[in-house]
């Protein structure tokens, strides 16, 4: 359609749809409301109010169904079965999950490793946990980064100001085919506060975040005090690709955006479907698995 036919196209709407347009959104309005009975004679003014209109149903058709991930608080008693070899029968249903987040259904996804290009820390040569693990750089691309040893005082990574932390910084990736067929990512132990969610057009992504907490009560029989514990979440997605990475820790959300805009990211050329994964839920917890 080209500029001529859009602009009929505006023509044609009824100044009757413009006017409960601007009913429902005055502050968005070009004129003021009274203005509306002279439209007929001033059609660059339909024009224009006709753009808004059509901006605000794509800014809510935006936020109704364009961003890839859905997210919910399921029910205490729901069910989520995950394959558990340990189990005799094979398998452990968890319930009491403190959110749930889902995307778009996708029969293939192109697997992804990325390269830090910022951390809070400096990288050591060894990350016990992480994919790959051992004769770490600056070069090194990953497909799991944790940071769980920095804490530990034995360690000869020790960073002291993470002492008393359990998981400072955790990026991992995964593939959206895992989810299809009424898979999701679970929050299983930890509240999620206010969820922000938004879009970053570099590196294209759709980005969901949060603060979330643990509450632990006092176990005097052990001399352990009532805690809470807090982490922030972050997690972006590419339905695109079909991929998402989540990035979490107990360092701040200003410190895991950072890490979260300097990460390089590539495809390996592997293509992955639903039948590639033998559980289609995972724990986005910090820390689980």
């Amino acid at each position: 359609m080209n500029r001529e036919e859009k602009f009929r196209a505006l023509a044609g709407i009824e100044d009757r749809f413009i006017a409960e347009s601007i009913r429902y959104a005055p502050e968005d309005a070009v004129c003021p409301s009274e203005r509306i009975a002279h439209m007929k004679k001033k059609r660059v003014i339909t024009f224009a109010l006709a753009a808004v209109l059509i901006l605000s149903l794509g800014i809510a058709a935006y936020a109704a169904g364009f961003f890839s991930m859905n997210r919910r608080v399921p029910e205490k008693s729901e069910t989520f079965r995950i394959n558990w070899e340990e189990n005799p029968s094979g398998y452990i249903d968890w319930s009491n999950a403190k959110l749930a987040v889902t995307f778009p259904e996708t029969a293939e996804s192109r697997e992804i490793e990325f390269r830090p290009g910022w951390l809070p820390f400096t990288l050591p040569s060894t990350l016990a946990g992480s994919s790959p693990w051992e004769n770490l750089d600056a070069d090194t691309w990953f497909r799991r980064l944790t940071a769980e040893q920095l804490p530990l005082s034995g360690s000869p990574a020790f960073v002291p100001e993470y002492e008393g932390m359990s998981q400072p910084l955790l990026i991992e990736s995964y593939s959206m085919s895992q989810f299809s067929n009424g898979g999701a990512l679970l929050l299983l132990y930890f509240t999620p506060g206010e969820i922000v969610e938004e879009h970053w057009d570099e590196p294209d992504v759709d980005v969901m975040r949060f603060h979330c907490t643990q509450h632990f009560d006092a176990v005097p029989e052990y001399n352990m005090p009532e805690r809470t514990l807090g982490q922030n979440i972050l997690l972006l997605s590419n339905a695109d690709a079909g991929w998402v990475i989540r990035i979490c820790g107990e360092i701040s959300m200003d410190e895991l955006i950072r890490v979260a805009k300097n990460l390089e990211i590539r495809e390996t050329g592997r293509v992955l479907t639903c039948d590639d994964f033998e559980n289609h839920f995972c724990f986005f917890d910090g820390g689980v698995g």
